[in-house]
């Protein structure tokens, strides 16, 4: 059994103990306990399956035992708490390129040789009252993250420690955050209820900007193993205390709608890298000539003086809208930052674990440090709060930023810090407007930085492939549990599933539409939405059933009607497709979609005089439209008009034709017997795709061909004599 064996199996027991099927996981389990050769995991197994079966002959002789379902409630604690413990112990045993397993070896013997605990870590730590700068207090706040990161349980003592520091002064608050992301990377890791009961210690703390970060991890902590959470009360009724808390329900929310966002980053990062750079690129030259980026100091730039956009785009307006709306996604929370600073990991900044979570602060000696060689006249606290203000980044990608700058000639390093400045002064006002209109403002950016520090973690840390990563799963929070204690409200569910659509995560979205419940119009909008989800998605027979759902709560508009028309011609169901497409017409009579589509069923019928009117009309109406030219000539060919056709294929072939277009350019020549140019146009085909994909053309054209005289044997042999001919 490989690593990535003994993770299926260990997701397929736990599934198999949370779906309360314990007989299938005993089996399963007592297999793996083979691998490892434990005696002690052994023992406590054989005890969990004895206890099962008393429970089981008690149950099947009907014996009244009201404490049933605790029973049986512990017994899957205990056999996942095995499983748990089985697949640690495999990795530590086995695993040979797992990064992350070597350095738990390493921890192991620290923790055996040195006696190390999380509570003596913490002591060390906050002794003596050192400075937060103090460099030998970052040591240790870099050990003890290590430490809670690859501990597998919380002691009593350890879990009680914490505790006791959760709300102290004793902890800076950049500490308390470091501890904080360090339980909740531990908690993914590996399930530990002292570990929900520290980050639920945490946000009760209400220590600021820190209760933010231990909700987080309550929330992930909930979603991920939402499965488990039945089967321990103690969690649930935690969860269900802090239920009533101010600004609970809205918090969540915050926090559910970044991990939507966070879905599309990858799409975020590829479009940046695909389009905006390699267009910035391109107009870089051109726009340092309109810009006089050589003066970009000038007075006029710094006294707030704005180039006239418009203007200076005028040769590239698709890149202008393109940075628009990357604009905009920034402004909503999405993370338009990640392919910019993935870069700028590699520093050795970052080689701490816990430097990926460190909350940016400008008292922070690493950023001081990186400015102390600057101009005096530099004022580097002035910028270094501002930078610690700035909404836009997060933490880590802030740290990257100075780093970056660090490295930079002066005169690019001064060009840059201008600009942030510049940019900052508007941030600020924007800022300060928003907080009288918005008072949560300032937690949302909390959650959102948090959130994006987490994603950076999981997607570029050095040892990210050994680590399962959670923002590869579903991070469908609104199906769990705790959605329902939290929040469980629908204007919620309708806003997540908008925010799916949106982003064309259909197959969510979809998922949450369905389940949704509203009357009249807002049903209908419903069902029009699951339904262009599901057409997205290809299942037109679904989009179909949901966007006629939607026709018989209101009159259909003209956009559902001709959504219905296109699912029923998806469908070839070119009857009804036409129906529909003939109830639009008289509502868009100049729409050449309409138009096209009606010329498509009406081909697809065989009805070619009318499917032509339809494509002539296209045509006439947009003479450039090289596609129309494609059935105009087919269906001229089969009405044999043969002149017709023939003008239409000749154009078509003089302009990027296809292996079809010149097919069906060989029938018509086949047809008015001019054998020889029909078997050169045959082989251009050939050679343009391959002999298959012709056989199978003139296999399907068979009864055309015969239409008009063209015998079986005739085609045979044009077939052989192409062939030969291609061979030559």
């Amino acid at each position: 059994m490989n690593d990535i064996n003994i993770n299926k199996q260990h997701n397929k027991i736990c599934s198999l103990i949370t779906e309360n099927k314990i007989a299938d996981a005993f089996l399963l389990i007592d297999d793996v306990l083979e691998t490892i050769n434990q005696v002690e995991l052994s023992r406590k197994f054989n005890t969990q399956k004895e206890t099962y079966r008393f429970l089981l002959e008690y149950s099947m002789k009907d014996v009244n035992d009201p404490e049933r379902m605790k029973i049986y409630k512990g017994i899957q604690q205990e056999l996942l708490e095995i499983v748990d413990t089985v697949k640690s112990d495999y990795l530590v045993k086995f695993a040979v390129h797992n990064k992350l397993i070597n350095q738990k070896r390493i921890l192991n013997n620290q923790i055996i040789n040195q006696n190390i605990t999380i509570t003596s870590e913490i002591s060390e730590l906050i002794k003596n009252n050192l400075s937060s700068e103090n460099e030998g207090r970052k040591t240790k706040l870099y050990q003890l993250f290590f430490l809670i990161w690859l501990t597998d349980f919380l002691s009593e003592e350890d879990y009680l420690t914490l505790k006791k520091y959760t709300a102290s002064a004793k902890l800076y608050v950049y500490e308390s955050s470091i501890i904080v992301s360090a339980l909740t990377i531990s908690l993914l890791r590996r399930f530990d209820k002292r570990k929900f009961y520290a980050l639920f210690d945490f946000y009760d703390a209400d220590k600021p900007k820190v209760w933010n970060r231990a909700l987080v991890g309550i929330v992930l902590a909930f979603y991920y193993y939402d499965k488990r959470i039945d089967l321990y009360d103690d969690l649930t009724a935690r969860l269900e205390l802090i239920s009533n808390d101010a600004d609970i329900s809205k918090n969540t929310e915050h926090i559910i709608y970044q991990t939507v966002r966070s879905k599309e980053t990858e799409k975020i990062s590829k479009r940046m890298q695909d389009e905006i750079i390699p267009e910035m690129q391109k107009f870089r030259p051109k726009i340092e000539d309109k810009l006089n980026l050589d003066d970009i100091l000038s007075d006029g730039l710094i006294e707030d003086s704005n180039p006239d956009w418009e203007e200076i785009f005028d040769d590239a307006p698709d890149l202008l809208d393109k940075m628009a709306d990357f604009s905009k996604l920034q402004m909503e929370g999405s993370d338009v930052f990640m392919s910019a600073f993935a870069g700028f990991k590699n520093f050795p900044f970052y080689r701490q674990a816990a430097n990926w979570f460190m909350p940016f602060y400008a008292e922070n000696s690493e950023v001081k440090k990186i400015f102390s060689d600057f101009d005096e006249d530099f004022d580097s606290e002035t910028f270094i709060q501002g930078l610690e203000r700035s909404p836009f980044m997060c933490n880590s990608d802030k740290y990257s930023f100075c780093l970056n700058i660090g490295m930079m000639p002066a005169a690019q390093r001064n060009m840059i810090i201008e600009l942030f400045k510049q940019e900052n002064k508007q941030v600020e006002e924007i800022k300060n407007e928003d907080k009288l209109l918005n008072k949560d403002s300032e937690d949302k950016q909390i959650f959102t930085r948090y959130i994006q520090d987490l994603y950076r973690f999981f997607k570029l840390h050095p040892l990210k492939e050994d680590i399962e990563d959670i923002f590869e799963t579903d991070l469908d929070i609104h199906n769990t549990k705790l959605f329902k204690i939290l929040i469980n409200d629908e204007a919620v569910l309708e806003k997540i599933a908008g925010m799916y659509f949106k982003k064309e995560f259909f197959s969510d979205a979809a998922k949450i539409y369905e389940n949704l419940s509203f009357k009249g119009n807002k049903e209908a909008k419903r069902f029009e939405k699951t339904g262009f989800c599901y057409q997205k998605l290809k299942n037109y027979e679904k989009a179909l059933e949901n966007y006629k759902k939607a026709e018989i709560i209101k009159k259909p508009s003209l956009w559902l009607i001709k959504k219905i028309a296109f699912c029923y011609r998806k469908l070839q169901n070119f009857e009804e497709a036409l129906k529909y497409y003939l109830q639009a017409e008289p509502e868009d009579e100049e729409n050449l979609h309409i138009q096209a589509n009606i010329g498509h069923c009406y081909l697809a019928s065989e009805d070619y005089e009318n499917a032509l009117k339809k494509y002539f009309k296209v045509e006439y109406y947009d003479p450039d439209n090289k596609s129309v030219m494609r059935p105009l000539a087919w269906c001229s060919f089969i009405l044999e008009k043969f002149d017709t056709a023939e003008e239409y294929y000749k154009k078509l072939i003089n302009d990027k034709p296809t292996a079809y277009d010149y097919i069906n350019f060989g029938h018509l020549l086949f047809v008015k017997n001019e054998k020889l140019k029909a078997a050169d146009i045959y082989l251009k085909s050939i050679r343009l795709s391959d002999i298959k994909t012709f056989e199978e053309a003139m296999s399907e054209d068979k009864k055309v061909l015969e239409k008009y005289n063209i015998t079986e044997n005739d085609i045979d042999l044009m077939l052989d004599f192409v062939k030969i001919k291609n061979l030559q």
